[in-house]
C-alpha cells in the first residue's frame, strides 16, 4: 500500500513539477491519491502499478516517509498497518543498538519470512520500542544459559578453576608416613572449595603448558609397568639426567589421586639414604601422576639381564638392601614389593625402588601386596602380624633368584617348596650363606631374622672389608 502510493506520488511529480512549489495544490494531490488507495484491487489502475511494483521502490517508500533505520534487524515488527487517512504520522523510534550476539541470535531465529514481503505488516503484531528490555533480556537469557549448564554438565571450566587457585591455593595434602603430619592437617580454605573440589590436582603448576615437555626433554623410554612407564630425560634448567615416572592411568577421582600419591608420600617421609632410588618432585598434569626420581644405570631384573651373580657379589647386593630395609623399618614403613624388578644400581651401588605398595607397619594404611613369586604364606592369607619380616622373606627369594638365574615360576611345586622353606641345595656356595638364605625364607615369620640383625650378620664382615679397600 505505501509502495502504490510511492508510484503515485512519483508519476504526479513528475507531471506537475512546474507547480509543485505551491504548497495548497501540492496537499490537494496527495489526498487525491490517498483517496484513489480506497479502489478495489479489480481497478485497472491499481492493477498496472502493482504489477510495476519492485523491491527498490519499496524501499525508496521507506527513506521517504521515515529515516533510514540502519540497526534494525531483518523482519522487525514496529510498523503499524499502514493508513493513509491518518496525518502526521510519526516515525517509529528505533531501539538501541545491540552489543550481545546472544540477543541478535534470538531475533534472528524468531522470523523466518521474507522481509520485504508487502503482507508482513498486516499479519504481524505491533510491537512497542518505548522501553529497551535488551539489558534484561541479555541478564535473563546469560541467567538461563548458566543455570542449564549447572543442571545437566556441572561443568566449571578450567580457566574459572586457574583464576580461583591463584587466589585460593590448592589444599595442602596430609601425610600419613610421616609421624608429625596431623600438625599440618589445616586447611583455611576448607569451606570455599565445594564447587572445585576434586580439580585442583588436574591443575598444579598450571599455566595453561605441559610442565613436563617445559621443564624436560624426553630422551627414551627405559621401562614400563602395569601402570606406568618411565622415561629417561634431561632437564632444562639444570642439564641433569633424570627419570620421570608417568602414570599410564587416568586419575579422575579423589580416591584414586590420594591412592597414587601414596608412593610419593612416602619417598618424601623417608627423605634421603644411600640405598634408596632419590625422589625429587611430583606433579598431576592432564590427570596422570609424574614423579621425577633418580636415574640409576640398570636394574636387577632376570628378564633384561644374562650375568649369574658369584657369591659374593650377591652378599654385596643384599647387604646394600638390608640397609634401606632398616632404614625405612625403622621409621615404620614396609616395603612389601621386594623383587629384582625393583632394585637398581647406579655406580655400583644398589638401590631400592617402587615403593607403591608400600605401607606403615601399624596397620593403619590399607595393605596391598605386591608380585605373588615373592610373598610369603602368612600375607597371601591375610595375616599381618609381622609385615617387616615379609621384606626379608621377599629379599630371600629376591637372592635366591639372582643366584639362580632364572625366573620364578609363578605356580607348581618349586615355588610351593620356596614358600615352605624348602630350599634346595647350592652348589658353589658357602654353608655360610646357603643357612643365611635358609632362615630369611622361614615359613614362621617369628623365626626369621630382622633388618637389622642381617645387616649386623658376620657374614658381610668380608663384604665390607673389601669395600673399604
Amino acid at each position: 500500500m505505501k509502495g502504490t502510493l510511492a508510484m503515485h506520488f512519483q508519476v504526479q511529480l513528475g507531471q506537475n513539477l512546474q507547480s509543485s512549489s505551491n504548497p495548497s495544490r501540492f496537499q490537494t494531490l496527495v489526498e487525491s491519491e490517498a483517496a484513489e488507495t480506497h479502489l478495489p484491487s479489480s481497478s485497472p489502475r491499481a492493477s498496472d502499478i502493482d504489477a510495476t511494483l519492485d523491491d527498490r521502490d519499496f524501499i525508496l517508500s521507506q527513506d521517504f516517509f521515515c529515516t533510514p533505520d540502519y540497526i534494525t534487524p531483518d523482519n522487525q515488527h514496529m510498523l503499524k498497518s499502514f493508513d493513509c487517512n491518518e496525518e502526521n504520522i510519526p516515525c517509529p523510534k528505533s531501539p538501541e543498538k545491540l552489543t550481545t550476539s546472544k540477543n541478535k541470535r534470538c531475533r534472528q531465529d524468531d522470523f523466518s519470512s521474507n522481509p520485504l514481503s508487502p503482507t508482513l505488516y498486516s499479519i504481524q503484531p505491533t510491537v512497542e520500542l518505548g522501553k529497551d528490555n535488551s539489558g534484561i533480556d541479555e541478564e535473563n537469557i546469560e541467567k538461563a544459559a548458566a543455570t542449564g549448564a549447572r543442571r545437566t554438565h556441572n561443568y566449571v571450566s578450567q580457566t574459572a578453576v586457574a583464576l580461583r587457585c591463584r587466589v585460593m591455593p590448592p589444599p595442602c595434602i596430609k601425610n600419613p608416613y610421616m609421624k608429625d603430619a596431623s600438625e599440618f592437617d589445616t586447611d583455611p580454605f576448607g569451606n570455599k572449595r565445594s564447587k572445585f573440589a576434586g580439580l585442583f590436582p588436574t591443575i598444579i603448576g598450571g599455566n595453561g603448558l605441559s610442565r613436563y615437555h617445559t621443564d624436560f626433554h624426553e630422551i627414551e623410554q627405559i621401562g614400563s609397568g602395569n601402570f606406568s612407564r618411565v622415561f629417561k630425560v634431561l632437564k632444562r634448567i639444570d642439564g641433569s639426567l633424570y627419570a620421570v615416572k608417568h602414570g599410564t592411568k587416568q586419575l579422575h577421582q579423589d580416591t584414586e589421586r590420594r591412592k597414587a600419591l601414596m608412593e610419593v608420600q612416602c619417598l618424601a617421609a623417608l627423605g634421603s639414604h644411600e640405598n634408596i632410588v632419590g625422589y625429587y618432585s611430583s606433579w598431576f598434569e592432564n590427570e596422570h601422576l609424574y614423579i621425577q626420581m633418580e636415574l640409576c644405570d640398570y636394574s636387577l631384573s632376570i628378564n633384561k639381564s644374562t650375568q649369574l651373580f658369584m657369591e659374593e657379589e650377591v652378599l654385596q647386593a643384599l647387604y646394600q638392601i638390608a640397609k634401606a630395609l632398616r632404614f625405612i623399618h625403622e621409621k615404620g614403613i614396609v616395603h612389601l614389593d621386594v623383587k629384582p624388578d625393583n632394585i637398581y644400581v647406579k655406580n655400583g651401588i644398589y638401590k631400592l625402588g617402587d615403593f607403591g605398595c608400600a605401607t606403615l607397619l601399624d596397620r593403619s594404611l590399607p595393605i596391598e601386596e605386591g608380585d605373588a613369586r615373592y610373598m610369603p604364606h602368612e600375607i597371601l592369607n591375610e595375616k599381618y602380624d609381622h609385615l617387616d619380616k615379609v621384606d626379608i622373606f621377599s629379599l630371600g627369594v629376591t637372592v635366591y633368584e639372582l643366584i639362580k638365574g632364572s625366573p620364578l615360576p609363578e605356580s607348581g611345586t618349586q615355588c610351593l617348596n620356596l614358600k615352605g622353606g624348602k630350599l634346595p641345595l647350592l652348589p658353589g656356595h658357602s654353608l655360610q650363606f646357603q643357612n643365611l638364605l635358609k632362615g630369611m625364607m622361614d615359613p614362621d615369620p617369628v623365626r626369621r631374622p630382622s633388618a637389622k640383625d642381617l645387616v649386623e650378620n658376620s657374614i658381610f664382615d668380608k663384604v665390607l672389608r673389601n669395600s673399604r679397600t
